[in-house]
């Protein structure tokens, strides 16, 4: 069930053009949800956010991303949140990470994709809740 809503949300939410990209990243999407996280982890028995922002970005736009959440923010252009568009990266601090930072992908509707940590893996969150909306450090654009 959550695959169909998120299939549905995903087409409704997504200008035509973007159609055959968002059908493949709707596809990494429900392949990679609900696997575990692992710091430092590059593969689906455990991967961390980071990593999984580098193997989406090759996967779905075979876009070469750097290895590490602050790589990946000096590798991008800075947006502004009320700009966000699908593919967007959405960067967090993190008192749980040893490097201090979280990433994520996002997806529309003011959500994203990332792999969270431990307990929960990949999922989606929404930029709203309380644990990212106090922690956004910004958003940036591969270009």
């Amino acid at each position: 069930m959550k695959k169909i809503i998120l299939i549905l949300f995903l087409v409704v939410s997504v200008p035509f053009s973007l159609f055959s990209q968002t059908q493949s990243l709707d596809s990494f999407i429900n392949e990679w949800i609900g696997k575990p996280y692992k710091f430092g982890g590059r593969t689906k028995n455990g991967i961390d956010c980071s990593q999984f922002a580098k193997r989406l970005y090759n996967d779905v736009y075979g876009l070469d991303l750097k290895g590490t959440c602050s790589r990946q923010w000096n590798q991008t252009k800075r947006i502004l949140k009320s700009a966000l568009e699908i593919g967007d990266i959405v960067f967090f601090r993190s008192r749980l990470s040893p490097s201090g930072w979280h990433c994520g992908i996002y997806i529309g509707e003011n959500k994203f994709v990332h792999s969270a940590n431990k307990l929960e893996g990949v999922k989606i969150s929404s930029l709203s809740e309380d644990v990212y909306r106090k922690n956004y450090k910004g958003a940036g654009r591969l270009l």
